[in-house]
């Protein structure tokens, strides 16, 4: 039998010591730096309830494009996330072009954005700025706003090229069939910023997430289809809604400014599991995920909402509101060509801060 010599297995009672004191202190560290992390998205949601709860109380905040025609003489500033080529091809007179990157810079450098009775994001189909718009919500400027149907609502050629070709119908890949509801309770998911507190928290999230590409934040609902198990599906529509038309198979509905509430169906939701939300056209949904992914959920918006895979299931009353894309929410505003000021962006800007703001 071999024998195993103490001297070829010895190891110093001192470097015992020392390892398992900073094991001890390596574990501790790691433990509050995950504390840390845990806490960041409870200080965050903390925050929003504390801060009006947009996403459970006011939103969306969506407004027409007839209201914005209405509002152009007034203290207003109307902000264009398009393209250039986009924006030279026709934008509203006045209005600044940004790209989401540069939103939150902008608001902090560049203009007294309190000031303002409105700060009203657009882009060329009302998915992008209804997004950027609950972002800045949630940051706590209460005064900014997308238009519902973006560009494509505010001019018939924009429309053209926009929302005529955005809507679509798939009864394939729908049905009546009411999924088992979200069951049990999960934690929060892990977010990490240098930040301790709930509003620096929020804006270092919103930071991050502007700076990623302009639609990271959708999903077409063809995507969505190729693999709809990998995602926690949401039809955010009221209850009778759902009920009365079918749905995505798997889609469970959550109702508007109910059940993304801490004590209603949040914690429901996986953290490691994709959330796809839908409305009626995109708008509302995107600010619903603009919520889910300040908190660290890995969450997206199905472009065009319902209208981009069951347009034509809309009943006939419905066919006649904002819910549904059509005629009626098409305008001939005018538009201004060419590339205008472009002094907007956030390196040279339009509007510096000031007492009042404008939409000259």
């Amino acid at each position: 039998m071999k024998r195993t010599t103490l001297t070829s297995t010895f190891i110093p009672v001192s470097l015992v010591v020392m390892l398992l004191l900073g094991g001890c202190s390596s574990k501790e560290t790691t433990d509050a730096n995950m504390q840390v992390a845990e806490n960041q998205s409870a200080s965050l949601l903390a925050y929003f309830q504390e801060n009006g709860d947009f996403i459970n109380t006011t939103a969306p905040a969506i407004m027409t494009a007839s209201e914005l025609n209405g509002m152009l003489s007034r203290n207003i500033l109307i902000i264009d996330l398009r393209a250039q080529e986009d924006f030279d091809a026709g934008h509203i007179e006045g209005a600044v072009r940004l790209t989401p990157g540069d939103v939150p810079a902008f608001f902090e450098n560049d203009v007294d954005a309190p000031s303002f009775e409105r700060i009203v994001f657009v882009c060329n189909r009302g998915q992008i700025s209804s997004y950027v718009a609950g972002i800045m919500r949630l940051l706590g400027y209460g005064n900014t706003w997308a238009v519902r149907y973006g560009m494509s609502a505010w001019n018939q050629d924009a429309a053209a090229s926009g929302w005529d070709k955005a809507t679509g119908d798939h009864p394939e890949k729908l049905t009546s069939d009411e999924p088992a509801p979200l069951d049990g309770t999960n934690e929060l998911p892990v977010i990490t910023v240098e930040a301790s507190t709930g509003g620096e928290i929020a804006r270092q999230r919103a930071m991050q997430l502007l700076s990623k590409e302009s639609s990271a934040h959708l999903i077409s609902f063809s995507d969505l289809m190729k693999d709809a198990e990998k995602y926690t599906i949401v039809a955010y529509v009221p209850a009778d809604w759902y009920q009365q038309m079918k749905h995505p198979e798997g889609a469970i509905q959550f109702t508007p400014k109910a059940s993304l509430g801490a004590e209603a169906e949040l914690y429901k939701l996986m953290p490691g599991k994709p959330v796809a939300v839908y409305c009626f056209n995109g708008h509302h949904s995107a600010q619903a995920a603009a919520y889910l992914r300040m908190l660290g959920y890995d969450a997206y918006s199905v472009t065009y909402g319902a209208n981009g895979f069951m347009h034509s299931a809309f009943s006939r009353e419905e066919q006649a509101t904002s819910r549904y894309w059509s005629d009626l929410q098409k305008n001939s505003f005018p538009v201004k060509k060419g590339p205008g000021d472009t002094s907007g962006q956030t390196n040279k800007p339009a509007v510096v801060k000031q007492a009042q703001g404008g939409c000259a």
